[in-house]
């Protein structure tokens, strides 16, 4: 999908955006999907029945509360395949941002800080490192 977004958009950071909420969207709809086919039918009816509520309501009140699990794991996949994909149009489109920078240091053979630059956020990491221990992060990574 990059060469298409890249001639609709262009090099510019709709482009970026573009593709990574497409990289992030199937992971979502995918698991929402999954998690209200998941919901066991008999529950979902028994208690329509018994409270006397609409389709709509039966949505809102026992489907949706019953996938939220499943949806909330879309969500954190499409999170990371998003970041994964923005970063690396960053590298390709040398636009800025992270990709530029590891593409950079790369190019100038500085293999101590491209590692460095890819450890300061790896998208699958859950924590981000502060200014004042990047230094400290990039010297643990040449080590």
């Amino acid at each position: 999908m990059y060469p298409l977004f890249l001639v609709i958009f262009g090099r510019s950071a709709t482009t970026i955006v573009m593709i990574g909420f497409a990289a992030g969207l199937a992971p979502v709809i995918l698991k929402t999907i999954e998690g209200l086919a998941g919901t066991r039918p008999g529950a979902a009816s028994t208690s329509a029945a018994a409270s006397g509520s609409r389709a709509s309501q039966q949505f809102w009140k026992i489907l949706l509360p019953a996938a939220l699990p499943s949806i909330f794991v879309g969500l954190r996949l499409g999170l990371i395949f998003a970041m994964i994909n923005i970063v690396g149009v960053e590298f390709l489109i040398n636009f800025g941002g992270l990709g530029q920078l590891i593409n950079e240091l790369a190019e100038r053979y500085d293999l101590p800080g491209t590692y460095g630059a890819i450890l300061l956020r790896h998208p699958g990491e859950r924590r981000v490192l502060r200014p004042d221990r990047t230094a400290r992060a990039m010297a643990a990574a040449v080590a």
